[in-house]
């Protein structure tokens, strides 16, 4: 989770020197630990992620004490991302040729995302586990955003139900980082009722100070910037998306934002869109993108 910008950074620079120096060490590392950490399978030969932890979310089918228990789809989910990268990098440098198949192989028996009955995506993926969707955070949903395993494009039931599970959520209290994630979640699937409405609620209902402090609950001096980053992020998300060899402009604009433009963003391309306007009303786009390398 942590490292994940550090890889969109090397998708927008495109530097392979920092994915050699920096990426691949910290994966690697991670990668040792997945090793270690990964000893029990079902009897299907599949991984069990135990103990497994979920932010900050218990089984609905369990006591509320139950916080560490098994198969946390964001937990499954981040291990896949880092393994896959690690070899994805891997491959494009030419290294690590002995310890590739090793990762292949722990990759090929990742537990696979479980859905509920209504086609909801699980939050564990453990069947005996029950939902409880009364919680600030959709961290099942980590594969949609920040990750880039789950979109509708490629994988369409599992953008389906990843919908189904953000907007099924009833935030238990009042943080901004709940608006945030869902907000940037629903950028993804392109989902743009839900960036409109979490949008509309970071903008309208307390959750931006008059000095444009963005604090952690509404109305308050909370010295906790907790949207301070996540509001221009919904926004960067829901005009452009970006994976290596795909762009695409407006992917989750709310209908209310007829005309606009926003310049400079960053791609992870390693390309920059200089300049983006929209008029929906003349049903017109106007852009321009800038490679940084030839492709």
């Amino acid at each position: 989770w942590v490292v994940r910008p550090f890889w969109d950074h090397y998708l927008v620079t495109g530097n392979l020197d920092f994915l050699r120096n920096r990426m691949v060490p910290v994966y690697k590392d991670l990668a040792l630990f997945y090793e270690d950490y990964l000893t029990l399978t079902y009897k299907n030969g599949n991984y069990i992620f135990v103990p497994s932890f979920s932010p900050e979310n218990n089984p609905g089918s369990l006591n509320p004490g139950c916080m560490a228990v098994i198969n946390a789809s964001m937990d499954i989910s981040v291990c896949r991302e880092v393994l896959s990268n690690l070899v994805e990098a891997c491959e494009l440098l030419g290294i690590e040729a002995d310890n590739i198949p090793k990762w292949k192989a722990i990759l090929a028996k990742l537990p696979p995302h479980l859905l509920e009955p209504d086609g909801t995506l699980k939050e564990w993926a453990w069947s005996d586990l029950g939902e409880r969707y009364n919680h600030r955070h959709v961290s099942q949903c980590y594969g949609a955003w920040p990750g880039d395993e789950i979109d509708p494009d490629r994988t369409p039931q599992l953008a389906k139900a990843a919908v189904l599970a953000n907007r099924k959520r009833v935030p238990e209290r009042l943080a901004a980082h709940s608006h945030c994630q869902r907000a940037l979640i629903g950028a993804r699937l392109k989902d743009n009722y839900m960036v409109d409405s979490e949008l509309r609620d970071l903008l309208e209902q307390g959750y931006v100070g008059t000095t444009l402090l963005c604090p952690h609950d509404p109305y308050t001096n909370m010295r906790i910037p907790d949207a301070q980053g996540g509001i221009p992020a919904v926004i960067m998300e829901m005009l452009a998306y970006s994976r290596p060899g795909v762009i695409e402009v407006l992917p989750a604009l709310p209908y209310t934002l007829v005309r606009g433009s926003i310049n400079g963003m960053l791609l992870r391309t390693s390309a920059k869109l200089d300049k983006l306007a929209w008029n929906m009303d003349a049903g017109t786009v106007d852009l321009t993108v800038t490679s940084q390398r030839k492709q």
